[in-house]
Parts: C-alpha cells; structure tokens; sequence
C-alpha cells in the first residue's frame, strides 16, 4: 500500500500477471496513467488505437490499454467510475497559471498547484526517457462527456 498525495507523481515497472490497485479516497482524484514497455520503451500505450479496436470511446472495465506496436499492455478489470477520460490529456505550467494564477512551492508550499506535464516528465527522467518520449495518458477517475459544442 502507498498513498500518493496530491500533485504527486510515481513510476514503476508492473510485471506480467500482477495487479495495480488503484483507490480515490476522499472523491476528486485524478490519476494521470501513461504506460511503456520496461524492455522497449520506444513501445506506449496508443489511445486512439485502445479505443478504435474495440469500438469505445469509452475505457472501463473488460477494456484493454494497448500499445502502437498492438499489443495489450494492461485491462481494466474493475472501475466504479464509469469509465475514464481518454481525451483530455494533462495541464502543462501556463494552464495551471491561468487556472490557479502564479504561484511558487517556495511561497505556497502544500498550496502550489503542479502542472501534470511536469510530473510526468520527472517520473519519465528516472527511466531515461524526456520531452520527446511524452504522450498521451489516460485520466483514470476523470469522466470527460463529450457533446455536441
């Protein structure tokens, strides 16, 4: 078990066969999900790809999350959500600042507002990977409804 606070970021390698467990305690969370291969990480999770070949444009439970080289990195055994948003992407340091205004960590402390993009890039860096290598997530308790407008 570990508890991730908010605006905190985390990587690992899951093996083949084991579980993730992924549990939003208080309601509002957002877990931005990006996926790679650990032995070739030129091989990612393809959104468009997860979504095309099984006629979705919605990622819940008995979905799989596949890779641009086709196969199958991960699937969605159980979700209370829904489903989660394949859409919206992350917020990078000028969408946070027009959201939430300027702010920094050295004033704000727990009160500054991290940007998604940067936490993936520092979770990235620990795998030898960088800006080139960033790409899509999937936002996991984050229902995006798409309309007409």
């Amino acid at each position: 078990d570990e508890r991730l606070p908010g605006g905190g970021h985390l990587s690992f390698v899951l093996k083949r066969g084991q579980l993730l467990r992924l549990t939003d305690l208080q309601g509002g969370a957002n877990v931005s999900l990006m996926l790679f291969n650990a032995h070739e990480k030129t091989e990612r999770l393809n959104l468009p790809d997860s979504l095309k070949c099984q006629h979705t444009a919605k990622l819940t439970a008995g979905h799989c999350l596949y890779s641009d080289m086709g196969r199958v990195l991960a699937a969605i055994t159980r979700d209370t959500c829904g489903w989660s948003d394949s859409l919206g992407g992350v917020l990078c340091a000028d969408e946070v600042e027009q959201k939430y205004g300027r702010g920094r960590y050295q004033e704000l402390r727990n009160g500054f507002y991290r940007n998604g993009a940067d936490n993936l890039l520092v979770e990235m860096g620990k795998w030898g990977l960088g800006l080139c290598d960033l790409s899509m997530t999937l936002n996991l308790f984050s229902r995006v409804d798409v309309d007409a407008h």
